[in-house]
């Protein structure tokens, strides 16, 4: 599922690791926990199922759990061919900026950030994970604290055509939920 997501990004157009033209710098802290969750994430899921330790019991769950990675897999990497150049790792506003609200942004604000959540819920999932789930529930954290730095960043820009936005599409992350 990585080395697919890094493929797609590598053909999408994206800027990736520039800071564009302008950059909010206040929410880079959140690379440190996400790293590390990450890293804890890769290794203990597969461990403890390996183990048979923690874990949620049935095949179902796995094959269950394969469809979410998918289906979050491909909106995660699908939202980032839709912002092409416009998608950074960074805060910031790319050279000939636009909002963007249609495609999946239409749905929620943040589709890249649920996508991102969907996949490793998923990924949790394969591996029967308890732990998992709760490192899912602990990048909720830092996530929701880039939502609201990507926000007001995106107020600052744009103005009034986010606000708009907002008021179109009122959810952040997740239908019904956030």
């Amino acid at each position: 599922m990585a080395l697919g997501g890094a493929i797609a990004y590598a053909f999408s157009g994206s800027s990736g690791l520039e800071p564009g033209r302008r950059e909010d710098p206040s929410s880079r802290w959140i690379f440190t926990p996400v790293i590390i969750i990450a890293i804890v994430f890769a290794w203990l899921p597969p461990h403890l199922d390996y183990l048979d330790r923690w874990s949620i019991d049935g095949d179902a769950v796995r094959y269950m759990g394969l469809i979410i990675t998918a289906i979050g897999g491909f909106i995660r990497v699908a939202t980032v061919f839709e912002l092409g150049h416009r998608f950074s790792i960074f805060v910031a506003l790319q050279s000939d900026h636009r909002l963007k609200t249609d495609g999946f942004y239409r749905f929620v604000r943040h589709p890249s950030y649920l996508g991102a959540l969907l996949a490793m819920a998923g990924w949790a999932l394969v591996f029967r994970s308890i732990i998992g789930l709760l490192l899912t529930a602990a990048m909720c954290v830092p996530i929701i604290a880039r939502i609201r730095a990507e926000e007001k960043f995106l107020v600052r820009e744009f103005g009034d055509q986010y606000r708009e936005y907002q008021e179109r599409t009122r959810w952040r992350l997740l239908p019904f939920i956030h």
